[in-house]
């Protein structure tokens, strides 16, 4: 299992090299990853259901199989009920959607409108993919789940470079994200058949998940809608800023999604009842291992973003716009790895309210950041980068606080 995430994250890397290389960067990507970002508030909800989907599941299961049985109904029900209301959302919602970008020119958001709806089949069967992904990870079918994210993250890439060294069209891109995911949910859905039914009821667990449900939106929201902001200010920064932006912190971020480290704490979290002491270990080791990448990447980011991309079409200006934003953004990165741990603590609290409100201080601080360094002071990518910043350093204080003081007070 091990070994095909990290397959999956190779061809990930490849596919947006791919992309650099054949088709370098402009307005029509731009507008790819705008349009992904619009479609990932809608996926939030797809995100948190997932969390959400496997204790539950094991609990189910470790009573008995027919109570399992019956809950991954409901939760397949709850699925395609969401999936078809966040798609009716996404079609219904997209003439407003498409002003948040306010930087964008007339040619940029046509581009926008034709990525955007060719990617609502990603948005649509990614809720599926997600569902029977819990409901085989609850059954420790691992390998299923993850041949399942290496079909998507295969075919993406092999899509997409066929496609642009083809065809140099934009819309190979949707196209292809599109297609991968309807094939790696089928497999999910073969895997997991004997799971495919309907099944409604309602007791006092389900209204728990329900509850559970609307509190964790926003604080699985919180990545999804920093990127958004980001990208929203970016647009005013000229064509290819979007792009950069999106590369910049995919590779300034790979630590994190490399480590995982809040995967390994939870279970020490929940041994101990999210203890301040054992929180302020994991914060110990969270600096330890990024502070040695932030310095890497603010120190040596032309040489690895020109190792990494500098090929075909991607020009020296996209070089210099994501040496920019990789830079800015590696600043990020201790709190990009003392964020999810800070949540994890209050999962295991189950202090769902208080980190609700902390998740929309959050966000409020990111968009105040980014007009203030982007509009007012004019720093463009390095502005919002720097929004960013600011905005993490503002959820993680918060975050901490309450935890350390609720701790001296018990």
């Amino acid at each position: 299992s091990s070994f095909l995430n990290l397959l999956a994250r190779g061809f990930g890397y490849l596919k947006h090299l791919s992309i650099a290389i054949l088709l370098g960067f402009s307005f029509q990507t731009d507008a790819v990853f705008m349009s992904l970002s619009l479609l990932g508030v809608f996926l939030i909800f797809a995100d948190v259901f997932d969390s959400i989907g496997v204790p539950n599941l094991v609990s189910a299961r470790l009573k008995g199989e027919e109570e399992f049985k019956s809950l991954a109904g409901l939760l397949f029900s709850f699925t395609l009920i969401l999936a078809s209301v966040m798609l009716v959302l996404s079609i219904l919602l997209y003439p407003v959607l498409k002003y948040i970008p306010i930087g964008f020119t007339l040619e940029a958001t046509n581009y926008l409108t034709t990525s955007y709806f060719l990617l609502l089949p990603y948005l649509f069967f990614s809720f599926i993919f997600h569902h029977f992904g819990a409901v085989l990870r609850s059954l420790r079918r691992f390998t299923d789940y993850f041949v399942g994210e290496f079909i998507f993250s295969f075919f993406s890439f092999v899509l997409i470079a066929i496609g642009l060294y083809l065809f140099r069209d934009f819309k190979v891109i949707p196209l292809s994200i599109s297609i991968s995911q309807i094939l790696a949910t089928l497999y999910l859905l073969m895997r997991g058949k004997e799971f495919l039914h309907l099944k409604f009821y309602i007791n006092d667990e389900v209204r728990l998940i329900l509850k559970h449900f609307f509190y964790l939106s926003a604080l699985y929201g919180v990545f999804h809608l920093y990127i958004l902001v980001d990208r929203a200010f970016a647009s005013l920064t000229g064509e290819k800023g979007v792009s950069a932006l999106t590369y910049g912190l995919m590779v300034a971020s790979a630590p994190r999604g490399i480590v995982k480290l809040e995967h390994m704490a939870i279970t020490a979290l929940s041994e101990v009842k999210a203890k301040i002491t054992k929180v302020n270990s994991f914060i110990k080791h969270s600096i330890l291992i990024s502070f040695p990448f932030m310095l890497i990447f603010f120190l040596f980011a032309e040489s690895i973003v020109n190792l990494l991309f500098w090929h075909g079409r991607f020009t020296q200006t996209d070089a210099q716009l994501t040496t920019i934003a990789t830079m800015y953004y590696a600043l990020s990165l201790p709190f990009m790895f003392i964020w999810p741990i800070l949540y994890r603590s209050f999962q295991v609290l189950n202090w769902l309210k208080p980190v609700f409100f902390i998740a929309l201080c959050g966000i409020l601080a990111n968009a105040l950041f980014n007009y203030l360094f982007v509009v007012v002071y004019n720093l463009g990518i390095r502005g919002i980068c720097l929004g960013t910043f600011f905005a993490y350093l503002v959820l993680c204080l918060i975050s901490y606080a309450i935890l350390y003081f609720s701790a001296s007070s018990t």
